[in-house]
């Protein structure tokens, strides 16, 4: 049976000698070991030929590193992918062999993960999820690598020449949700973001979705990360707002959603799905009825063959993973490889090959996870390489989270 592979870190083996280990046995014991190693990193279900394999590589923060936040499941999400793919006769006839690097949530060690990419030549990087895409971009492009389905954080996810993101990220979920709370009626739009550099830029995404419309943005409320008290925010947020859009993580909206549904003022509300996990939900309860969401993937809770695929993918690789837009997105990056790859029957798999079937898709059919994709276009600065610029919109009913219907809507431009 064919499995996905894992490079392991090739670290000496360090086998103290004591008084009770002969030098004969010492010598066995060490062949033994680096027979288990070499074992480890699945040569033999490769023969050890990287000539007859394809290698991809994931570059994202595994472990908690001062406090950030990691997320594995994108990591998984990658393998679960790689797995089935492999088990079903792999691209093309050849399997995959994946390479992750942990960024430690850190800029330098980001930049060592993609030159790590460029020296072992790796067709491409899949579903990476790192905050430092302006530490790897430049690598990659330095070794002609195409970066397939990268979480879209920086101004270089969005411009680089080897970049090709499957999903708006948050400019186009926040441009999202500011557009599905005009759908309700809304005219006088309040926005409530993490008081961060990265919060004050919702208002331009909030801004850029609603152009052509008559809807009034009266103005961005910032919340510290650490606020002990939301019912003052709450009540900024709510003078002379019909509507709002929230722009926080998980556990930020969840504080201030709570203090929005004691104080008993009722707007219409949109959010990005990542604040909205299904425990979210569940902890809410009341308070999340009628919210509105901004979903980048199809969100899982509502079908369709690709989440079908995906989820029965996780549970035989991961069934501990986070189901959530980072393990979709992991997911997805490797499915669109493969089918882009399947699509031209590529045998070349030389990064530079794989970079120049990447930019001359167009209407690749990847599944109802996301719309089809077309990147011979690009667009003006700064969303250049914003291939899908298109969300799901979804309300929670009755605790569940449903479909407003089965439409991509655009987001940062029409």
């Amino acid at each position: 049976m064919h499995e996905y592979i894992v490079m392991l870190r090739r670290e000496p083996i360090a086998i103290r000698q004591t008084r009770h280990t002969r030098p004969g046995k010492l010598a066995i014991v060490t062949a033994l070991l680096l027979s288990l190693a070499l074992a480890a990193c699945g040569q033999s279900e490769t023969s050890g030929d990287d000539a007859n394999v394809i290698k991809l590589m994931f570059i994202g923060q595994l472990i908690d590193t001062a406090n950030t936040t990691p997320t594995p499941e994108a990591l998984a999400g990658v393998e679960a992918a790689v797995k089935r793919i492999n088990r079903e006769g792999g691209v093309n006839g050849l399997q995959i062999k994946l390479i992750s690097c942990d960024d430690k949530a850190d800029p330098n060690e980001a930049a060592k993960c993609a030159r790590q990419a460029v020296r072992e030549k790796v067709a491409a990087s899949v579903g990476s999820n790192s905050n430092f895409s302006e530490s790897i971009l430049p690598v990659l492009e330095r070794g002609n690598i195409a970066a397939i389905g990268h979480l879209p954080i920086t101004q270089a996810d969005f411009s680089s020449a080897n970049a090709f993101p499957l999903q708006s990220g948050s400019p186009g979920m926040i441009a999202g949700a500011a557009q599905a709370v005009a759908g309700q009626g809304t005219r006088n739009l309040r926005l409530v973001s993490v008081d961060s550099p990265a919060g004050s830029l919702n208002e331009r995404f909030a801004s850029a979705g609603l152009a052509g419309t008559d809807v009034k943005i009266l103005g961005l409320t910032l919340v510290p990360i650490g606020a002990p008290d939301y019912a003052g925010y709450v009540a900024a947020a709510t003078r002379g707002a019909d509507g709002m859009v929230i722009g926080m993580n998980s556990d930020q909206a969840g504080r201030f959603l709570r203090a929005l549904h004691v104080s008993g003022k009722s707007v219409p509300v949109a959010l990005n799905i990542n604040a909205l996990p299904p425990d979210m939900v569940k902890r809410l309860g009341e308070a999340a009825e009628g919210l509105l969401v901004s979903a980048p993937f199809r969100p899982i809770e509502t079908g369709g063959k690709s989440n079908t695929q995906f989820k029965a993918d996780m549970k035989d690789h991961a069934p501990d993973a986070k189901l959530n837009v980072f393990s979709q997105g992991g997911w997805i990056a490797v499915e669109t490889f493969a089918r882009a790859m399947e699509a031209r029957k590529v045998q070349d798999f030389s990064p530079e090959n794989v970079l120049a079937i990447m930019g001359s898709l167009e209407n690749l059919d990847t599944g109802d996870m996301i719309p089809p994709l077309t990147t011979t276009k690009e667009y003006d600065p700064p969303y250049n390489r914003l291939f899908v610029n298109k969300v799901m919109f979804a309300r929670i009913s009755n605790g569940e989270l449903k479909l407003l219907d089965e439409n991509w809507h655009n987001t940062l431009f029409q």
